[in-house]
């Protein structure tokens, strides 16, 4: 049945003939000759180690003496050559890593089959066939040094990854942290397990993964090859098989937030930081068993998990008593005069303000060597993750935090994977994934204010419960904080969210020493799944405590959309010439989403509307996607190699597009709102004193009219039947050099240009419909962070939309347009692996973006905008074009490694050191500031391009380890510190211009300590 199975299989790739998975695709490579160095065909080349469940692979030398044996797992592996008339060679003890190409050269002398050479051989630590750039961090180096058990957190470690955000002793270790790197954010990264695509949507929010499985993790950030899509970071954990005798491990860590140290110094205090954002704890129990099922056969790995991390956001008191002014205030305020203080919250009630959060989660792994040729892998992950009082800084921690339950947050992903070694010339692969991403996050229960009333009228107390922001002035009088904070008493927002992958993926490698060849194809589809709530269906903006303008939602809204197809076929050979390695391929990937009819209820601003089916959002074909790359190795020592890439991307999509373009879309505008009477369908103050005016809540004769003709019945954006996919292009080029055994240094040039950005056209309003005027710089004295890079004197125009405009202000077509980015980036690195068990590896990067978005000269103000790559920028106006300001070359520097110290102690440490974010200052005006008044609501940026950046942000983390052994068990006991230098380096500020200009949101948390056990056997 199994042969069967094969030839279909190889009939149906063949077809096909064209990645889908990323496997470890291991391999050693290597040129076989005689003592004249004449090459020896005909050579067989055994590889032999424990982590192969078939034990052995073999593979012929070809007519050039070449030999390859591709798949192998990561482990220490012998290599035996035999042939008649010579002496058996042997290589022993050599370290295989993931994703690595190690060239074993071989003499073969002549004599006997009996007589044998050996030779324990160094591992090679230059990949002189790949010009990937490959980092691999494998199990004893996790261990060892002061990481954080998170695999999304790896990329602290590694030169030239910067995470979306920081993370000390593992606070980030249940809001997963993405990773940025050579010019692509962190929506462009990948995660792969055991080669086998396994996350369920944008490269933000990636799956949640027990540490203990990882064996390797393997991360490739340039030149990735064709089987891959995207040219974001690419993560692969390398699993944990089992094998032939049981082994174990658990660890036990945690740390208390009473450890942790205040790291507020009086600068931070003078710009009114007076609490450092914390942890209340954080505490790691994992475990892990491994073995035979039956030996040779069937292997197992399971693995249990509980984590939580509970926070304490900045300037938030651990613990908030509930007053009576301020109950009766809000909610009577909320109900129109009603008592509606509910459940059980009365003055003098204390609630926690910690953001608190666990995850558990359960996974088990099965590795089956069916035949001697066919092997399975399956593989369940199943995680629960509970979340209570989520809210951010600024936020009322009591009555604007929102709470997820396990129940609704769930997060399973698995895989069934087959292998087939056909022959030593042929491998076959196909595997079938999912990944499901399901969450529901609510506000607390005595905010979810019914919309109607039992008669079927809108609940007055619903309209009054809108989340309140200020966007200058970080105060309330409503809010629970002593100091005030940003929103009022409710989060605003219920959001139910389901996203399911389902790929499936095959592959054929054809092997001979000298040309390899690998043809697949990956198809992924599943739904997305969204349903929102909003409380009042708006948000109430302010300025300076002053009405401006309400941002209105096509709420309720439910969306249901469908990635029908993200198909890629690819083909990606490998020639060797004699030193040199060619590495030519091509991505060929086919891309189609729709969004399914729906229903949605009437909400406050829109009617009950009825979207049929919308297919085709949209339908990309034949988008070519060539990867060429080569390596040579100069002396062919194999410890020195040139190399060059040139690779285009495409940009990930799933359903963004479907979802930004789709009638059935989650609409918001903003409206102008002065908590006054307005006359209808205007925003001109009607002068008519009603009771409702100054109410603090935004009634609907008081909000300006749409700038749409339809708002909620279409998206706000429409778009160009031929818009092209956003690529880019990545171009690299460096070398490789082994100064010594097991050190090895390189060089490298990054540069990438992206191409079919999407670029905003107001089909109906031009340049000759605004009206300009100047105006004085706004007031910025109170950060003086500023002064001498904002100039008071500047006098700053401005732009204002024609009234007769308004009603179309809202048309938009997207196109493909001139907007670019262009990254440049040089990048040092060394590794070292020492005789005496050390390891250090490190490197410098230095980088810069430039970006330019002048294609929306129909918004001459140039309001900020957040690119893919995780930059912001001015969309149209005076700053759009950042190659006129000198936007400097930044910096940042990692090095880490552990060593043994006397009485068998291992110390570890992790250095890393960032350049400051840059800051974007911004001004929204009030409306008294327009000459007439306002037609819509700006935002205008008021810092020039690459003047304005956060502290350099410093990271020195250390850990001291002690093993003891007990017959076959090892326990270790483990001190680690994280922070050591307790830096309070800024991470966030206010940067919208008004009373709070500058306010610090977060800084790097302070000195954190965490003892830890650990035990193996």
């Amino acid at each position: 049945m199994l042969r069967g199975f094969r030839r279909v299989a190889v009939l149906a790739i063949a077809v096909a003939t064209w990645p889908a998975v990323a496997a470890a695709q291991s391999q050693f490579t290597g040129l076989v000759v005689d003592e004249s160095e004449a090459a020896l065909p005909g050579v067989t080349v055994e590889v032999a180690s424990p982590v192969l469940i078939e034990k052995v692979r073999t593979a012929v030398t070809d007519g050039t003496g070449r030999f390859t044996i591709v798949n192998l797992r990561p482990g220490t592996y012998k290599l035996t050559f035999t042939l008649p008339g010579f002496a058996t060679s042997v290589r022993d003890g050599v370290e295989l890593p993931s994703n690595f190409v190690a060239t074993i050269n071989a003499e073969m002398k002549v004599g006997t089959l009996e007589e044998s050479i050996t030779v324990s051989g160094a591992t090679p630590t230059v990949d002189t066939q790949q010009a990937a750039r490959t980092v691999v961090l494998g199990r004893d180096l996790i261990d060892a040094l002061p990481t954080t058990r998170s695999i999304q957190s790896v990329g602290q470690m590694i030169p030239g990854v910067r995470l979306s955000d920081p993370d000390v002793g593992g606070e980030r270790i249940l809001e997963a942290s993405a990773m940025r790197a050579h010019g692509m954010g962190e929506i462009s990264q990948t995660m792969y397990v055991d080669g086998m695509n396994v996350a369920a949507s944008d490269g933000g929010q990636l799956p949640y993964t027990n540490d203990q499985m990882d064996a390797e993790i393997s991360v490739r950030l340039s030149a990735l090859p064709a089987e891959i899509s995207s040219g974001g970071v690419n993560l692969n954990s390398i699993p944990k098989d089992g094998g032939n005798i049981f082994t174990g491990a658990a660890f036990l860590g945690g740390s208390l937030g009473s450890w942790q140290s205040n790291n507020i110094t009086p600068e931070l205090q003078a710009r009114g930081l007076d609490r450092a954002n914390a942890m209340a704890h954080i505490r790691v129990f994992s475990a892990a068993i491994g073995g035979p099922i039956k030996r040779d056969k069937a292997w197992f790995f399971f693995g249990v998990r509980h984590a939580d991390a509970d926070e304490i956001v900045a300037d938030t008191p651990p613990e908030v008593m509930l007053t009576a002014a301020h109950l009766n205030r809000a909610f009577t305020d909320a109900c129109s005069g009603g008592d509606c203080i509910p459940f059980s919250l009365r003055p003098g009630d204390v609630e926690r303000t910690q953001l608190q959060s666990y995850m558990r989660d359960v996974m088990l792994r099965l590795t089956m060597q069916a035949t001697k040729r066919d092997k399975f892998a399956i593989m369940f992950n199943r995680g629960w993750k509970d979340k209570d009082n989520e809210y951010g800084y600024g936020t009322d921690p009591v009555f604007a935090a929102n709470v997820r339950d396990n129940k609704n947050g769930l997060y399973p992903w698995g895989y069934v994977k087959w292998t087939s070694t056909v022959s030593s010339k042929v491998l076959l692969e196909a595997g079938w994934a999912w990944s499901v991403y399901a969450k529901t996050i609510n506000q607390k229960a005595y905010n979810q204010l019914p919309r109607e009333l039992a008669n079927g009228q809108v609940n007055p107390a619903w309209i009054g419960n809108a989340r309140r922001q200020d966007s200058a002035l970080n105060r309330n009088p409503y809010c629970t904080l002593p100091d005030g904070c940003l929103a009022w008493w409710t989060g605003g927002q219920d959001n139910q969210q389901i996203n399911a992958r389902y790929p499936i993926s095959a592959s054929m490698s054809y092997v001979t020493g000298s040309h390899n060849m690998k043809a697949g194809f990956s198809w992924s589809f599943g739904p997305d799944r969204q349903h929102v709530e909003r409380q009042a269906d708006l948000i109430q903006r302010y300025v300076n405590g002053a009405p401006q303008s309400v941002q209105v939602f096509s709420t309720p809204m439910f969306v249901n959309a469908y990635m029908a197809r993200d198909l890629g076929v690819y083909l990606q050979d490998t020639w060797t010439i004699r030193r040199l390695t060619l590495n030519p391929g091509v991505r060929v990937e086919y891309f189609n989403a729709r969004m399914n009819a729906i229903s949605v209820p009437a909400g406050r601003f829109v009617p009950a509307r009825h979207f049929p089916e919308e297919k085709n959002l949209p339908n990309w074909n034949n988008d070519v996607a060539p990867r060429l790359s080569a390596a040579y190795d100069i002396f062919g020592t194999g410890r020195t190699a040139v190399k060059a890439s040139w690779s285009r991307y495409y940009a990930l999509d799933r359903t963004r597009f479907a979802s930004r373009y789709a009638r059935a879309g989650l609409v918001n505008e903003v409206r102008n709102w002065f908590d006054v009477d307005l006359i209808p369908r205007t925003s001109t103050r009607s002068g008519l004193r009603t009771p409702t005016d100054g109410d603090d809540i935004a009634q609907d004769n008081e909000i300006g009219p749409s700038s749409q003709a339809a708002f909620g019945t279409r998206a706000t954006a429409g778009y160009d039947p031929g818009i092209k996919r956003a690529s880019n292009i990545e171009i690299t080029a460096g070398v490789n050099h082994e100064l010594m055994p097991r050190i090895a240094v390189g060089a490298f040039y990054y540069r990438r240009t992206f191409q079919n950005l999407t670029s905003n056209d107001r089909s109906r309003i031009t340049l000759s419909d605004y009206t300009s005027f100047q105006t004085s710089m706004p007031n910025f004295s109170n950060d003086q962070t500023l002064a001498g890079v904002l100039d008071p004197n500047e006098m700053l125009t401005i732009y204002n939309l024609n009234p007769a405009k308004r009603g179309v202000f809202g048309e938009i077509l997207d196109r493909n347009g001139d907007n670019t980015s262009i990254y440049d980036g040089f990048e040092t690195s060394f590794t070292a692996r020492l005789p005496n068990g050390a390891n250090l590896y490190g490197g410098w990067t230095i980088e810069r973006t430039v970006g330019k978005y002048c294609d929306n000269n129909d918004n001459p103000n140039g309001g900020p905008i957040m690119t893919e790559f995780g930059k912001t920028i001015a969309n149209g106006g005076r700053f759009c074009d950042e190659s006129n300001f000198g936007i400097p070359f930044r910096s940042d520097l990692k090095i880490a490694g552990s060593t043994p110290l006397p009485y068998g102690v291992n110390f570890g440490a992790v250095i890393q050191t960032y350049p400051g974010t840059e800051r974007v200052i911004t001004w929204s005006p009030a409306s008294n500031v327009f000459p007439g008044g306002r037609t819509n609501s700006e935002t205008i940026i008021v810092s020039t391009p690459g003047t304005v950046f956060q502290p350099r942000y410093n990271q020195m983390d250390i850990n001291f380890r002690k093993n003891f052994r007990q017959g076959s068990r090892t326990f270790t006991a483990q001190f680690d510190l994280f922070n050591v230098l307790n830096a309070s380096s800024i991470l966030e500020t206010n940067d919208e211009v008004g009373g709070s200009l500058g306010e610090i949101g977060a800084i790097l948390k302070g000195r954190m300590p965490r003892i830890a056990f650990q035990m193996r056997f």
